[in-house]
């Protein structure tokens, strides 16, 4: 029997940093993390797990904690909850928020997980309708535990929570066919709930479809054209299930165009987090600019971790993320998450000592206390690359460019100086006197597309525009 993975390190340490002092949308993005990997089935060491079942059973008992903490919190402890130690902050929970159908859901999930589906055991559930009671413990519990016949769903009269549900049930793919209908598979009942009068349960019909691979985008009862017409809910799950889902690349690549432009927030979200788990040739140019105008942090956050996480595929990815986490400390714990495993996570390490900061857990291995006693102290060069590749001009492959300087820079022997190397993608002509003047290098290098005297940047639609070499003054600027 093969043995579950345990939860790094590193991201139990985030975790719990989040759980314990993060704002309410930090906290519950934690839990749903926390639920996530549970179910994909990593797991917390014994000295992590007692710690953080400790910390969510406090948010449970906390007075005016936000429902969806709450809810969240219950959701994680039917995962990793124990019934020695949760069982009563569950109950607790469930009495003080009593009427409220989601919490209570997630509680008889919670409490039937930690008996074993003996869900008509629990004095609480004596008087719930049979039908919700079953469908709750059903997200944690094996289907062979409880008695389906229970459950009886028509999705023209159910109230929408038993929708809710159901949807779940399906989502986290509990094993059980036609659970909506006899004569008609769960796929095609979600797709008929695509277009069901309640804006929740469309939300939670696109969810189920994104966590059940059994289902996919022919599951789909919701149209992907005009996606900023719909609600701000439904934006959000349609960006992500497309970003992780969709087969057609031209479909894809459409909406990846236009979903950094979405005014909702909550919909550019969606499609950072369903890129965490995808790249794919030609994404690199939507990312670059995608992030370099987003404002919202929890949303910069996402994309960070993508470029980290695709790090190694992708050296523009690794220039990204190295900058960023020069540039902005709120996001270096989310570049660490993203390149743990990746060749970036020791240069990380090394821009946290060049800078005098610590790492996540204050900790050193072996490479980083061997750097601290060898690595002399040198001078540094400042080199800016300007690279551009108009969509009107013959195709480059800039990245390249930049794997070979990186790959020359390395092999240099006692070398007297260090050689950094900045380098900016997509250049616009608006862009080049804000490059030069945030970075003042002592070297400029330009890749791409030129003629005598002319180089050619891009113009605001991505477009050839010549900037005439003698404007760079005292650079020596060659194509």
């Amino acid at each position: 029997m093969a043995l579950s993975p345990v939860i790094t390190t590193q991201q139990t340490a985030f975790l719990r940093f989040e759980l314990d002092h993060g704002d309410t949308r930090r906290k519950k993005k934690a839990l749903q993390d926390v639920s996530r990997m549970y179910r994909g089935g990593a797991r917390f060491n014994a000295e992590s797990l007692e710690a953080v079942e400790t910390t969510i059973d406090g948010l449970l008992l906390q007075s005016n904690q936000d429902r969806k903490v709450v809810r969240w919190s219950l959701n994680a402890l039917g995962q990793l909850g124990r019934r020695t130690k949760s069982d009563n902050p569950v109950r607790l929970a469930l009495k003080h928020y009593d009427g409220d159908p989601e919490i209570t859901a997630a509680g008889i999930a919670a409490l039937s997980s930690m008996h074993g589906g003996r869900i008509e055991e629990i004095d609480l559930f004596q008087n719930c309708d049979p039908c919700l009671r079953t469908l709750a413990a059903l997200q944690n519990t094996d289907p062979k535990f409880l008695d389906l016949s229970k459950v009886r769903i028509d999705i023209d009269k159910a109230d929408k929570e038993i929708l809710k549900l159901a949807l779940i049930t399906v989502g986290l793919n509990r094993g059980v066919d036609n659970l909506f209908h006899p004569k008609h598979s769960n796929g095609q009942i979600i797709k008929a709930l695509g277009t069901y009068p309640d804006d929740i349960v469309v939300q939670y019909s696109v969810w189920a479809i994104i966590e059940n691979q059994k289902l996919g985008m022919h599951d789909l009862g919701v149209s992907t054209h005009l996606v900023d017409a719909l609600p701000s809910n439904v934006q959000a799950k349609i960006m992500q299930l497309v970003a992780m889902r969709e087969s057609d690349h031209d479909k894809r690549h459409a909406l990846m165009l236009d979903g950094p432009y979405l005014p909702n927030a909550d919909a550019r979200e969606g499609m950072a987090k369903g890129l965490l788990s995808v790249y794919y040739e030609g994404l690199e140019g939507i990312m670059l600019d995608w992030s370099k105008q987003e404002s919202v942090e929890y949303v910069r956050k996402l994309l960070a971790q993508h470029f980290a996480r695709f790090s190694n595929v992708c050296v523009m990815y690794e220039e990204e993320a190295l900058k960023l986490f020069d540039a902005n400390p709120e996001l270096r714990d989310h570049l660490r998450l993203g390149a743990e495993g990746q060749p970036l996570y020791k240069k990380l390490l090394l821009q946290d000592l060049r800078m005098g900061t610590a790492d996540l857990f204050g900790e050193e291995d072996d490479f980083m206390q061997s750097f601290k006693k060898t690595k002399p102290v040198r001078q540094t060069v400042k080199a800016l690359m300007l690279l551009a590749a108009p969509k009107d001009a013959d195709r480059l492959r800039l990245d390249e460019e930049v794997r070979d300087l990186k790959d020359k820079l390395r092999v240099v022997q006692n070398a007297v100086v260090d050689v950094v190397v900045v380098n900016e993608w997509a250049v616009r002509v608006d862009q080049i006197q804000d490059g030069l003047f945030n970075e003042k290098p002592q070297v400029l290098h330009f890749s791409g597309h030129g003629d005598t005297g002319m180089l050619f940047f891009e113009d605001r639609n991505g477009h050839a525009a010549p900037v005439d070499a003698k404007s760079f003054g005292e650079f020596d600027v060659l194509p």
